[in-house]
This record gives structure tokens, sequence and C-alpha cells, in this order.
């Protein structure tokens, strides 16, 4: 008897507290703040694989291809050698030296490219042959300028036009046999700074 009464009284008080319990109620707060724990672990995780970090190089059908638009500007010119001209002051790779230069035109010769500045008389499109595989608009020493970087069949090019105020608009053409050279090109002219002789009477 008394037996039976402890299962009858086992049965009751569990049947007791199972009616008791409620369901789990919403939090919105909670709820929020999981949603965005969320988000912060998915923006993470893209940005770990981003082909970002791989600067130049990205994957096209299982190889390796390089590629390069007129926009970019990530390498690094320490231990460039510094030149000047009555156009142009910039920094370019090591084994760079000057050639011919006068008042309107400058030239610097590399082991694999060259890059030269002249006056521009014409739109920033005329006077070179090639493919334009990218263009950007940036300002180049303060003074707004065109990039164009073309593709040709003896190599890579980086076609400029800078529109500097009260003096005549400079041309600046570049050309390098690999596209790691025309990223280092464009880097030396986008970071090259407009001689204060340009444009002022002799």
């Amino acid at each position: 008897m008394k037996t039976v009464l402890r299962l009858t009284l086992v049965t009751a008080a569990t049947l007791a507290g199972s009616s008791c319990r409620r369901p789990p109620r919403f939090d919105p707060g909670e709820a929020a703040l999981a949603a965005a724990a969320s988000d912060s672990l998915t923006v993470a995780l893209a940005d770990s694989i981003s082909p970002s970090t791989l600067r130049y190089v990205t994957t096209q059908s299982g190889s390796p291809v390089e590629s390069l638009t007129a926009c970019d500007d990530h390498v690094d010119s320490r231990g460039w050698q510094s030149f000047a001209s009555s156009i142009l002051e910039l920094e370019l790779p090591d084994g760079f030296k000057g050639s011919s230069q006068t008042r309107q035109y400058a030239r610097w010769n590399g082991p694999s490219g060259w890059l030269q500045a002249s006056t521009h008389n014409t739109d920033a499109h005329a006077g070179w042959s090639g493919v334009i595989t990218s263009e950007c608009d940036v300002f180049i020493s303060g003074s707004p300028a065109h990039v164009d970087l073309v593709s040709m069949g003896y190599g890579r090019g980086v076609h400029v036009v800078i529109k500097v105020q009260d003096a005549p608009d400079i041309g600046i053409e570049a050309q390098s046999t690999t596209i790691a050279g025309q990223a280092q090109l464009l880097h030396a002219i986008r970071s090259a700074r407009v001689s204060s002789a340009w444009g002022r009477p002799q």
C-alpha cells in the first residue's frame, strides 16, 4: 500500500512539474545580438579568404593569372632611385638610368622597360597604339590625371595625361615586358611630382 502511495505521489509531482514549465520567452535584444555576431563572423571569414591578399595574382581555370587595373597602387618602392627633370620628379626601380632630357622632354631606360614624359597637346587616347585593358581617373601631384593600361604585342604599357593648372598638359608613356614591371611603372607615375619648373618661362 505504501509503495503504491509513493508511486502515486511521484507521478503527481512529475506531472505538476511538467505542467509548470513554460516555453522559452523570445527576447528581441538577444536575437539581434546573435544576428550581429553571425554577420561579423561571416565578414571575417570572407576577408580571410579575399583575393585581394593575392595583389596582382588571381586564379582562372586552376592556373595563376596575373592581373592589374589602372586604379591599383600597391607596389613597395623602398630602395628605389630618385630622378629629377624639368617635367617630373620621380622614383624608379634599381637599374633605371636617365637618358636624353630637354625642358619639354625626359626619358628613363631600365632593364626591362622605359618611361618618358613630354608636353601633351592631344586627346588622352591619341598618339599611341594598343588595346586598353583598364582606365582610371586619379590625382597626380595634386593635378587631375587620366591613366590607361595598355596591352601590346611586345609588352605592357602605361599611358597618362596630367592636367596641370596654369601649365601645359604632361603626357607620360611607359612600357615593360612584364605585368610586374607595368605595376612598378604605374606606381612610379602615380607617386611622381610635377617639377616646380614646369610651365615657367625660361
